[in-house]
């Protein structure tokens, strides 16, 4: 038996199972996809509380059925009126003032920015879950229909509670 003979003969064992056809892969460890979700959570909460805020204005205001409590008025912030004296906060005429802002504009823009963060928020979470573009589109939906943010949310946190419970079963990431 020669030198090379001999070296052939070493058995390295079984290789390791192979993971399974139906196995979940989640793209992040369960501390990082907790941390995203604490983060969705957060700014579930701000997007539906920003957007009850501007559907409230918009009821008090009237303009959406053509409803007026304030005929012609509206809250404005800042600003000098046309006789010269500056408003902190009050109900004006639009024509009345210059230089101030609208609360409804104020609103509608920080739901605006909260909504984005949202869904930013949302998207990472379901990247790192690899969810289907159902759970996408529950999650996108959810900051735009007053109320539905909160049971979005809370169903969202069942479906990470789910995944993570069965995540001990699935193949390690790192």
């Amino acid at each position: 038996m020669t030198d090379q003979q001999a070296n052939t003969d070493v058995t390295l064992g079984d290789p390791p199972p192979r993971p399974k056809k139906n196995t979940q892969r989640l793209y992040g460890t369960p501390a990082q996809i907790r941390s995203g979700l604490t983060f969705y959570r957060v700014m579930a909460i701000i997007t539906g509380i920003f957007l009850l805020v501007m559907v409230a204005k918009i009821l008090i205001s009237g303009s959406l059925f053509g409803w007026t409590f304030w005929d012609g008025y509206e809250l404005y912030i800042g600003g000098t009126s046309v006789d010269g004296t500056s408003n902190l906060i009050g109900f004006y005429p639009a024509e009345s003032l210059q230089d101030a802002r609208s609360t409804s504009t104020m609103i509608a823009q920080a739901h605006g920015v909260a909504y984005v963060v949202y869904l930013v928020a949302g998207f990472r979470l379901w990247y790192m879950l690899r969810w289907g573009a159902g759970r996408l589109a529950l999650i996108i939906s959810g900051g735009l229909v007053p109320f539905f943010s909160f049971f979005v949310e809370r169903k969202v946190v069942g479906f990470v509670s789910r995944d993570l419970a069965a995540e001990s079963a699935t193949v390690p990431r790192y």
